[in-house]
């Protein structure tokens, strides 16, 4: 029995039989948007991005599925991929305005968003985390809503 992998279609033809090729999963970096085959390979490459400077750390794992479209879990901002996203400074970012990127929000997009340390709810990211938090672990109106899972 002969096996042809079809390159660009992404067939195989197994004994005359047509059927669909296993989907290949992408894994990504949070920091950089960096996509590889396996968690493995991604994370022994060092990345540009790194929160403590460039090559100074490795990529790490985003934990959430893939999206058409990725929003800043400090601002709202919407990108089409993670590289795209966080290649840009983030206006409320905790460690202050353009002090740090933009970072991927792990979850589903929502009707309303919940912030987790105090319940508050909005309908999107962006009005959610514009507001500061009465519960925030850094004290009250010391941090902003930050929206949960």
């Amino acid at each position: 029995m002969k096996i042809h992998r079809g390159a660009m279609e992404g067939i195989v033809l197994l004994a005359g039989i047509v059927c669909s090729a296993a989907a290949v999963e992408h894994f990504y970096c949070r920091y950089c948007g960096v996509r590889r085959e396996s968690v493995q390979s991604l994370t022994s490459g060092f990345c540009l991005r790194h929160p403590d400077g460039p090559n100074r750390g490795r990529h790490a794992l985003y934990q959430g599925r893939e999206k058409s479209r990725y929003t800043c879990v400090f601002c709202g901002v919407k990108r089409a991929d993670i590289a795209t996203l966080t290649a840009g400074f983030c206006l409320r970012h905790p460690a202050g305005p353009n002090k740090g990127r933009h970072v991927p929000y792990r979850g589903d997009e929502k009707a309303q968003y919940t912030c987790v340390f105090c319940g508050v709810k909005r309908a999107d990211i962006a009005t959610l985390t514009a507001g500061f938090c009465l519960r925030h672990p850094a004290g009250p109106n010391k941090g902003r809503h930050e929206p949960a899972l």
